[in-house]
């Protein structure tokens, strides 16, 4: 439900929006392979989720996704391993959001932590009676803010040239 005095047109920052999921890797999560690792499906839905709470927390409401744009699983997770997904709105439109979220891997006996996935999403901000509604702007403060909505804003122009 959208908050009653949630203001649609107040611009927010993407670290307003930041998102922090965690969990162990247990054994019931890998697959069957000589050498075991975690489905990339265990990791797809934490990744789904923490994204959404992003884009939630953008939108003060409801959101749905869209798509999930690309997912790149640069090194396997292992069972007994930490996962922590990290995620924020990185670009908008009228009622769609991009959201960027980083998987991270973390050995808990040596410390050892490794950036494992970068996942891109979109979501659509809904409201209460499930229609697409508007999201408020989002405010750029940093330049790395500025270079991933940039990336972002290519990765939708993209995305909608190959719609047609």
């Amino acid at each position: 439900m959208i908050p009653p005095n949630a203001d649609h047109t107040k611009p927010r920052t993407p670290q307003a929006s930041e998102a922090v999921i965690a969990d162990l890797m247990m054994p019931h999560q890998a697959n069957n392979l000589r050498r075991p690792s975690v489905f990339g499906g265990v990791i797809m839905s934490m990744v789904d989720r923490c994204a959404a709470l992003s884009a939630m927390r953008h939108a003060s409401g409801q959101a749905t996704t869209l798509s999930i744009d690309r997912i790149l699983f640069k090194e396997p997770i292992h069972v007994g391993e930490l996962v922590e997904v990290r995620s924020r709105v990185v670009h908008v439109g009228r009622t769609s959001m991009s959201v960027l979220a980083h998987v991270y891997a973390e050995n808990i006996a040596t410390g050892e932590r490794r950036h494992t996935n970068e996942c891109w999403l979109t979501f659509v901000h809904l409201d209460q009676m499930g229609k697409p509604a508007p999201v408020p702007p989002l405010q750029l403060q940093t330049q790395e803010d500025r270079d991933l909505h940039d990336q972002a804003a290519r990765r939708r122009e993209a995305s909608l040239a190959e719609r047609v």
